[in-house]
């Protein structure tokens, strides 16, 4: 397993990343970081003391992305290929790079699909009228998209949150697993989480952390 550090990423890209409510909020934000992957190569460091973005490879296949209060993370549906020191994302569904023109198809199908009276049809014909590509080309494209949005994205988050705070009911710290709200899992943590607790949760070699009543935390 390898870790990729990337830091002082340019502002217009790291506010491209948003709130997840939806399994489209979540691939637009590996869009934008497939873009950062591709074009920040000035921004890969060694030291992970400070860091915007660290990119798991090695069959995690995950990114943990800092914010302003926390850190949220999500797998990364693409074959990740190592060099020396940058990566590259490949569609193994495509056979081909996560390049900017994968990743403007990509925002085109998802800013489609997002109309209420979308079908696969008028994704296909948008591909076709926006890109200039052959029909089989478009179908390709498109089932792709929904190859890529079928996959398991391991969405969690955590959150550092005093102004909403309360009590046991809505911790200061902790994590959201999952985006929707009515599916979503709320579990509360005694302290500050760091890039070590993340990686202990979604790495198999690392200890596991253990749930602990709050009342049992509040003895010691």
């Amino acid at each position: 397993m390898s870790i990729y550090y990337l830091r002082n990423i340019p502002e217009y890209y790291l506010n491209r990343f948003s709130s997840v409510r939806s399994s489209f909020d979540n691939f637009l934000n590996l869009l934008n970081l497939a873009e950062i992957v591709n074009t920040c190569h000035e921004c890969y460091v060694k030291n992970s003391n400070q860091f915007d973005i660290a990119i798991f490879t090695g069959g995690l296949n995950r990114a943990v992305i800092k914010k302003n209060d926390g850190y949220f993370s999500m797998s990364i549906p693409f074959q990740i290929i190592n060099s020396n020191d940058h990566i590259t994302f490949i569609s193994n569904y495509m056979e081909e790079e996560v390049s900017g023109i994968f990743i403007s198809i990509m925002r085109n199908t998802l800013q489609t699909m997002k109309s209420n009276s979308a079908s696969h049809e008028d994704v296909i014909l948008s591909l076709i009228e926006n890109f200039n590509i052959e029909l089989q080309d478009s179908i390709k494209y498109y089932d792709a998209f929904v190859s890529i949005l079928s996959e398991d994205h391991g969405y969690f988050r955590f959150d550092n949150d005093p102004e909403n705070e309360n009590g046991d009911i809505h911790p200061r710290f902790h994590f959201d697993i999952f985006y929707k709200d009515s599916t979503a899992l709320k579990i509360g943590y005694d302290r500050d989480a760091r890039l070590e607790c993340f990686q202990s949760l979604f790495d198999s070699t690392k200890e596991k952390k253990y749930l602990t009543n709050s009342s049992v935390l509040n003895k010691q």
